[in-house]
């Protein structure tokens, strides 16, 4: 085999080898994801998927779009997003915090946002979710039923009154996800409400984490308070010292005044 005849051939290899890997990813992706609700626009214009990394539970919550066009199957590939969601109540409705998509899809080529679902579904009360799309100059609407909003054993959530101003206010665990043994990402999400259909981030808080072993009475050194990073998204550091249960304390204040001082965070693993 002269030179140029090994080079088509080694680059054809690599080509493949490249695509093969490119198809697992997608795979391993695809695979991680579950799909919650399935709709078409109201128009028909578009076929819309819902879809999240678990069952949807009570707090933070990433919900991707799969947005494609009916005409010719083709992905969306810019749009305009936003997330109404809706509890319909016996009595009454509220919404829930919610981050809009970006303008582009993530790598994987789904629109990413998030909900916190600030209580779980029942018999008698669901969620629902309307996507406003604006997209290839069609503004359309998808209405979608949650089938199932869970309450977790350990709360990723948990909601309080302010003792200086009244206002509720929404806590939602993020991180750890995985907890591990050693130092480990910790990270919230704080809105309050302002009505019962806007709650907004709160990006004025401080607070201070202090992890505790309850069934064995001691802590953890080295921790990071959380500080605010944009969008009402706290991130510090939180260090686990052996296995087992653990409690996260957290004192949160707001120009040096108490908002509450009686919250924790379980996490076991």
């Amino acid at each position: 085999m002269n030179n140029r005849n090994f080079l088509i051939v080694l680059f054809l290899a690599l080509v493949f080898v490249a695509c093969e890997k490119d198809d697992e990813y997608i795979q391993d992706i695809e695979e991680t994801m579950v799909s919650i609700a399935k709709a078409d626009s109201e128009s028909g214009y578009f076929s819309v998927e819902l879809l999240a990394k678990d069952t949807l539970f009570e707090g933070y919550n990433s919900l991707f779009l799969d947005i494609t066009k009916k005409s010719d199957l083709e992905p969306v590939s810019q749009a305009s997003v936003a997330f109404f969601p809706l509890m319909n109540m016996v009595a009454m409705k509220h919404a829930a915090p919610v981050e809009n998509p970006e303008t582009f899809p993530n790598e994987e080529g789904y629109f990413e946002g998030a909900v916190v679902f600030i209580m779980p579904d029942n018999p008698d009360e669901s969620w629902s979710l309307a996507v406003a799309i604006d997209a290839d100059g069609v503004k359309d609407t998808v209405n979608f039923m949650i089938p199932v909003v869970k309450s977790l054993e350990e709360a990723r959530k948990i909601s309080i009154m302010s003792e200086i101003d009244g206002k509720i206010y929404f806590i939602s665990l993020l991180e750890p996800s995985e907890p591990k043994v050693g130092m480990n990402d910790i990270e919230f999400t704080v809105h309050y409400r302002q009505n019962m259909m806007s709650f907004p981030p709160d990006e004025d808080i401080s607070i201070t984490i202090e992890p505790e072993m309850p069934s064995m009475g001691h802590g953890s050194p080295n921790n990071e308070n959380p500080v605010h990073v944009g969008n009402g998204h706290y991130k510090g550091k939180v260090n686990f010292t052996m296995t087992g249960w653990w409690r996260i304390n957290l004192e949160l204040t707001k120009n040096g005044a108490t908002v509450a001082n009686d919250l924790s965070f379980d996490v076991t693993f």
